[in-house]
């Protein structure tokens, strides 16, 4: 995780670098961010495990935040009823689809992804944990970019 973070960084750096001058020594204006981005939080309670996704595109207002259920996924595939994460259970592999899918829109990379996803990723979750975006987009590009077998 610790390198995935650095990639991360590297390419938030690479992202937001063009927004600012260079010569001024001024901070990139994270507001003029060339595409919206999603920070998807999970966290549990004595009803289950819930995970809600804001859009800093959009205004804080009803819809966004929003709650991301199973459902949507499950037409994808159908793993189980419920999210969950820390673990390889059935649950983990359906947040895997989940986040997959509402990260990519790509119902065939969701499942595709899927496994490897849960095992590399969603598996070493904490119980409450916020992920943004573009660590999924990262994992995701990495993944598909990698040589075979490395």
């Amino acid at each position: 995780m610790a390198a995935q973070g650095l990639v991360s960084w590297i390419v938030c750096l690479a992202h937001y670098g063009a927004m600012s001058d260079p010569r001024s020594g001024e901070y990139p204006d994270f507001r003029r961010a060339r595409h919206p981005t999603r920070v998807y939080r999970g966290w549990s309670d004595e009803d289950g495990c819930h995970v809600e996704v804001f859009d800093s595109a959009f205004p804080e207002e009803s819809g966004n935040p929003r709650m991301l259920f199973p459902d949507v996924s499950r037409k994808v595939k159908d793993c189980c009823d419920r999210l969950g994460w820390g673990d390889e259970s059935a649950a983990s592999e359906q947040l895997s689809v989940a986040l997959l899918l509402d990260v990519t829109g790509d119902p065939v990379m969701a499942r595709h992804w899927h496994k490897s996803f849960t095992a590399k990723y969603v598996s070493r979750l904490r119980a409450d944990w916020s992920v943004p975006e573009l660590d999924i987009a990262l994992w995701l590009y990495c993944f598909e970019n990698a040589r075979p077998g490395a």
